[in-house]
């Protein structure tokens, strides 16, 4: 049995011998999609995100509230009780706590999400924290909490990612 060569109904002047598996429509190498039970066309494959990656609007809404509520709450704490630590070796562990203290706030306010966005609602948390620190000390102590922000933001990506 000779297979038929036609034409793809989405890519016109591409000439094709494949077939989708489950509606058998036409399909240049172009628009297959691979998935385990064969080749299949768009709209058969139902190509979905993730729904770890997927955030509802009251997800983003959440995010945004503990990474404002937290930042500025954390920034209280790292200015009243953590700011002699903000200094030196001990900044890296003050980073270490940021970046733990917002990704499980995170965590908890879009159902243990992960992806980009979540991971920069986090960041945000923690330079709002940061932020904080140029009320309760002069700028040239401040910029010192960078190490700690920087340490904070990676341990966040490292969970969040």
């Amino acid at each position: 049995m000779a297979s038929l060569v036609v034409e793809c109904p989405r890519n016109p002047g591409i000439e094709t011998a494949l077939r989708c598996s489950r509606c058998d429509e036409p399909i240049c190498p172009k628009c297959l999609i691979l998935t385990p039970v064969g080749a299949r066309c768009r709209p058969c494959a139902q190509i979905k995100k993730s729904p770890v990656y997927t955030l509802s609007a009251g997800g983003y809404l959440r995010a945004g509230l503990v990474a404002l509520v937290g930042g500025v709450v954390m920034g209280l704490i790292w200015g009243f009780v953590l700011l002699p630590f903000s200094v030196g070796f001990f900044s890296i562990f003050l980073g270490a706590g940021l970046g733990w203290a917002f990704t499980r706030g995170m965590d908890f306010a879009t159902g243990r999400k992960r992806g980009n966005v979540v991971f920069a609602f986090a960041s945000t948390g923690i330079a709002i924290a940061w932020g904080m620190q140029f009320l309760f000390v002069p700028a040239q102590i401040a910029l010192y909490g960078l190490v700690a922000v920087g340490v904070g933001v990676y341990f966040a990506y490292q969970q969040l990612k």
